[in-house]
């Protein structure tokens, strides 16, 4: 026994789990192993902080004839720099063009979005493999500004492409805010945490806060957007225009920080994004600092969505001690009661508190009683567990251990669950009759 959890360690010691923040403007890669106390991020540069890989591509006019075609792809600041030199097509707006499932011309040939995102995702990879070296990936979890069933579908077949076995997971900003704040010190968040995200499109604030007369922890987080706080294109503007737009923009920042600090105990405060500057925020910062801590970055999300990889390939007591949750949140456990012997067993399906999106299982069971699917559904609020039956229309149910089916539980978005039962049959002895039967189960039904 002692052996085994030697070696166990061992192989821990060996793997990393990797956070990456895939976004349309720049992606962010941060990766740790299982004992390291805080993750690191990539840099394009050794020993600098330059965190932000542009989400692009190039293709190269020429290349080797024996070389690979990856091999005429480039990513991020060597994709600009081609593209400048007019040595290359830039690709632009992978995630955009992944989102819509659409296919583009590049240099006469017309290329897939899953194609161009796997060449990108792919050579990110390379790079982390520079930083992290050999060492296998135990689990890698994307993050991704607006959650997309596509593109999430298209970023598991890449890793599978990868040739690896990673664990594949999916997590929102929000996710990745609360996985970041738990794994600090807790002088940070004794109260309220707010973090402003400033991006192209303007400001997305998030509050963090806790109740902590629950157990587990029950941790919620608002959210809202600030679109007047997009900056436009001032590049033709004087520098007198230049200031006072931006006096003007350090007025509606302050505006926005008081409402949000308004009847709140604010502990910390982070600034993500290269928009926010001392040279325009300064009342707006001051008002910050007024009793609180204030950070400013822009590698949260890619170090949020590593620490959550982790927490899923190696759990740590704050899995269970603090539990976020939001409308992407499953608020009812799913399961069944099977027969295992003499004896009856609960199988677990669906578990309270995952998101939408991972929330996914299929398995076989075999009907021995009669064509009907019943399931226990236990809301997270405690209210009685319900039942839901599901009857196959049409399947003659022989009673001798020979009904197999497939089911598949998943969510196409965060309003129900959906349910689809597959006949398997029983070998060459009694062929599958290739019927499907589809159930959705309403989240208002389980809540």
């Amino acid at each position: 026994m002692l052996i085994d959890k030697t070696l166990d360690e061992l192989t821990k010691k060996n793997k990393i789990v990797v956070g990456f923040d895939l976004g349309n403007d720049y992606s962010q890669i941060s990766y740790c192993r299982y004992n390291q106390s805080m993750p690191d991020t990539v840099s394009l540069v050794m020993g600098e902080e330059q965190y932000n890989i542009p989400t692009l591509l190039c293709k190269r006019f020429e290349k080797r004839p024996d070389a690979m075609e990856s091999a005429a792809w480039s990513i991020g600041n060597d994709a600009l720099k081609c593209a400048k030199e007019g040595q290359g097509t830039l690709v632009e707006d992978l995630v955009l063009l992944a989102k819509n499932n659409v296919s583009i011309k590049v240099e006469e040939e017309e290329l897939p979005a899953e194609y161009l995102l796997e060449l990108f995702v792919k050579k990110a990879f390379s790079v982390l493999y520079a930083y992290a070296g050999t060492e296998d990936i135990a689990a890698v979890a994307f993050t991704l500004k607006d959650m997309n069933t596509g593109i999430m579908e298209m970023l598991r077949n890449i890793v599978k492409r990868i040739g690896k076995k990673i664990d594949v997971h999916f997590l929102s900003h929000e996710d990745c805010f609360f996985q970041y704040m738990i794994h600090q010190p807790q002088e940070m968040w004794i109260h309220d945490v707010l973090l402003y995200d400033y991006r192209s499109d303007g400001i997305k604030s998030h509050i963090l806060s806790m109740n902590r007369k629950t157990n587990p922890v029950a941790c919620f987080i608002d959210t809202s957007r600030y679109p007047q706080m997009k900056i436009p294109d001032l590049t033709d503007k004087s520098e007198t225009a230049k200031g006072a737009f931006y006096k003007q923009l350090d007025t509606a920042l302050l505006e926005i920080v008081r409402k949000n600090c308004e009847q709140r105990i604010i502990t910390s405060v982070f600034l993500l994004g290269d928009s926010f500057s001392k040279e325009w925020c300064r009342e707006s910062l001051k008002y910050m600092c007024r009793g609180r801590r204030v950070f400013q970055g822009n590698n949260l999300f890619s170090k949020g969505a590593c620490y959550g990889a982790r927490e899923r390939a190696y759990p740590s007591t704050l899995s269970t001690t603090y539990v976020y949750l939001s409308a992407d949140k499953l608020r009812a456990n799913i399961g069944m009661t099977c027969d295992k012997g003499q004896m009856e067993v609960y199988y677990p399906i669906l578990d309270a508190g995952t998101n939408w999106y991972d929330a996914q299982k299929i398995f076989d069971v075999m009907l021995v009683k009669n064509n009907a699917i019943t399931l226990n559904i236990a809301p997270l609020d405690g209210s009685r567990t319900r039942v839901a039956r599901i009857s196959l229309e049409g399947l003659k149910v022989r009673g001798n251990k020979t009904n197999r089916v497939e089911l598949r539980f998943y969510m196409e978005d965060s309003s129900a669950v959906q349910i689809e039962i597959r006949d398997k049959g029983f070998g060459e002895f009694f062929p599958s009759t290739g019927q499907i039967w589809k159930e959705c189960l309403p989240l208002e039904v389980i809540t």
